[in-house]
């Protein structure tokens, strides 16, 4: 009581629990599928063990205020406005994904390599509401020097961009706003967790497909089985078949309508 056992037609998944040896006796049936599941999974596996190591560092890029040049506080509130324009520019060709938080890292928001700059927004869902004039600079790559050097890239944008912007508007060279990075030399440290979680989620994939699938394609059969079943028998209960008090069949007709030879008559 309790188990199931294995039958023919399949592996009986409903209120009886599924023993090992029921699935031994479905792997068998099914063991073309089954290895093709294995060697899909494995495949996948090695795809996820080989992926590189990733890195990835940030800087925040604060816009100073002429009257605040030296002092990281308080940060001018008329400045803020001007980082938000110089963001839009920096991210004009920009595809990445919106960030769902602002302290969402690149990794987090699934770029394990590229640039990203934003100013934070803690508005939440259904507001928007930035408070620092900082532009958030990250990036990642698969070396730490690569990291490095696109930060500083992008740090150095966002400079030429804000300097393009108050000379055009003809603003003072001594009423002009500066940035300044913090911290000017970021650190790249290694994300760990982006090749741990492929393989985890191979894995389970894995195990998952090579139960399934072949449960799948069990059933499939044994229904396909029962339906020839059911036809066959149909196909000699039909009206017109050599039954009682049924019509005779085609076949039949043409040989009683055979004439038959007299017997001879006895001496």
């Amino acid at each position: 009581m309790g188990t199931s056992t294995p039958s023919r037609s399949g592996v009986a998944w409903g209120c009886n629990a599924v023993t090992i040896w029921d699935l031994f006796a479905l792997w068998r049936r099914q063991w073309v599928v089954t290895l093709l599941c294995v060697v899909v999974g494995a495949f996948g596996v090695v795809q996820a063990r080989s992926l590189q190591t990733v890195y990835w560092g940030s800087t925040s890029v604060v816009v100073v205020a002429p009257y605040l040049k030296g002092y990281l506080t308080p940060l001018g509130g008329d400045v803020i406005p001007l980082a938000g324009v110089v963001e839009k520019l920096v991210n004009i060709d920009s595809d990445a994904p919106p960030a769902v938080s602002p302290d969402a890292s690149i990794i987090d928001r699934g770029i394990y390599d590229g640039v990203v700059a934003n100013v934070p927004d803690y508005g939440g869902q259904w507001s928007e509401n930035y408070t620092n004039p900082i532009i958030v600079v990250q990036a990642s790559a698969s070396d730490p020097e690569t990291v490095t050097r696109r930060i500083a890239a992008e740090t150095a944008r966002i400079d030429s961009i804000l300097t393009d912007l108050q000379v055009d508007a003809r603003v003072p060279t001594n009423a002009r706003a500066t940035s300044l990075a913090l911290p000017p030399a970021p650190v790249a440290v290694e994300s760990t967790g982006v090749a741990s979680r492929a393989l985890i989620a191979m894995v389970a994939l894995g195990l998952l497909g090579v139960v399934i699938i072949p449960f799948a394609a069990d059933r499939l059969a044994a229904a396909y089985r029962s339906a020839r079943r059911r036809a066959l028998v149909d196909d000699d209960h039909v009206p017109g078949s050599n039954s009682a008090g049924g019509s005779p069949t085609p076949r039949n007709a043409a040989m009683a309508s055979t004439p038959r030879r007299a017997a001879a008559p006895s001496p």
